[in-house]
């Protein structure tokens, strides 16, 4: 991540995984809140996909720390509330093994584009292992509630079920059925 407005808004008090939109065309965000502010990142579908996938694995691998100690953030929170909302080109996630606490840091993708004058905006903010697991069901669930694959070729499949679909040799005229 590089050199630019950070925010680091510490410990959230609630973070949720939403898609806005008709499935196919859907985008996604993360949205968190607490006393310091609050921040809707917007990300591509596989980006919530593996933030989900990534604590599901981290969680599985590891067990919950019997006696956390208290979590101490990287940074003071900001001293009046902000508010930010942007699509995310980069995004990390770290756990605190001491407090049991993952943080999540994300920077706006407009920081990749050639502008001289774009200042890149970064945000950081932080949540318990009760509040992991809830996000990773929850951004699963949204990523998996879009539309259906087709049994053929498992691309997606638009309202009606017609698509381009290879295994039909580019030819569908309507949904494919099975006895």
């Amino acid at each position: 991540m590089s050199d630019g407005i950070q925010h680091h808004l510490g410990l959230v008090d609630s973070i949720e995984a939403e898609a806005v939109g008709v499935p196919g065309q859907r985008t996604f965000n993360i949205t968190v809140k607490n006393g310091h502010g609050e921040a809707v990142v917007w990300m591509e579908k596989e980006q919530l996909f593996q933030v989900g996938i990534s604590i599901k694995q981290f969680i599985a691998s590891r067990e919950s720390t019997a006696d956390p100690a208290p979590f101490s953030p990287d940074a003071p929170p900001p001293e009046q509330p902000v508010s930010l909302e942007f699509k995310t080109g980069e995004m990390s996630l770290r756990h605190d093994a001491a407090s049991d606490v993952f943080t999540l840091t994300a920077q706006d993708s407009g920081a990749e584009d050639d502008d001289p004058g774009h200042e890149p905006v970064e945000v950081h903010f932080s949540f318990t292992r009760t509040e992991a697991e809830a996000l990773a069901d929850s951004a699963l669930e949204v990523v998996a509630s879009g539309r259906q694959p087709c049994p053929l070729c498992g691309g997606p499949m638009n309202a009606g079920g017609e698509h381009f679909c290879v295994k039909k040799n580019g030819h569908n005229r309507g949904a494919a059925t099975f006895e």
